[in-house]
């Protein structure tokens, strides 16, 4: 959860807890004891509060108490412990970063490789730009892939709003054919616009791009179609 998330709803929580009964506020009081000692995580408290909070308020306004709603303090940590978890994903710009520097990295390691064995290794084809375009066509088309088929597929997920199948399918394939063009049309740049990198230079750029990758995951917590939770 990110801080900022996380904060809303501790203060949401603190909000909701002022308008508890006090037999209510001692079943929320023991609850949080009991969630520190299972070793859950503020996030994971916050997020169970924020749950259970506005439904006791709820419930108190018809007489409902916390137990009657979920049972003694012991079940409901269980309950809590045991809920399913979501996939998260990152925002829509994030996963294209994602996505772009995998196929940037990849591209590159493959091109140099291709081109240190091959007989000529001037093909436009594998110029520099050509990569960048590449990498940043087939990104958006990895997007545009989980938003309207595989985030349908994650836990939770409200499959009322897939897309008709065909629907996806057109969609997937015109964007291929688009990620195509644009790959194939770049490689027809001339060199000095498209300037052919030393296959060494294409292997340690590739490398370096997929260490970038690595970092940036795990600096901003980049989650994307490839490393769904």
């Amino acid at each position: 959860m990110e801080p900022e998330k996380l904060r809303e709803f501790v203060s949401e929580n603190r909000q909701w807890e002022e308008q508890l009964t006090k037999r209510n506020e001692q079943y929320i009081f023991d609850l949080k004891k009991s969630m520190n000692a299972a070793n859950l995580s503020e996030a994971d408290q916050a997020e169970a509060l924020h749950d259970i909070l506005p439904t006791l308020v709820e419930g108190q306004k018809k007489g409902i108490t916390a137990r009657q709603l979920y049972g003694t303090v012991s079940e409901s940590v269980e309950q809590i412990m045991n809920k399913p978890k979501e996939s998260k994903v990152s925002a829509p710009v994030m996963m294209w970063l994602d996505n772009f520097l995998l196929f940037l990295g990849i591209f590159a390691a493959i091109f140099g490789l291709m081109n240190q064995f091959a007989a000529s290794s001037n093909s436009g084809s594998f110029g520099l730009v050509t990569l960048i375009v590449g990498a940043a066509a087939g990104g958006w088309v990895m997007y545009l892939m989980y938003k309207y088929v595989y985030q349908y597929d994650r836990p939770g997920a409200d499959k009322s709003k897939k897309p008709k199948m065909w629907k996806s399918m057109l969609l997937m394939v015109g964007a291929t054919l688009i990620w195509l063009v644009a790959f194939t049309a770049s490689g027809l740049l001339p060199a000095v616009i498209n300037p052919v990198l030393d296959p060494i230079i294409m292997l340690v750029l590739g490398a370096a791009v997929l260490g970038l990758r690595w970092y940036l995951k795990k600096r901003l917590g980049i989650v994307g179609m490839f490393s769904m939770r």
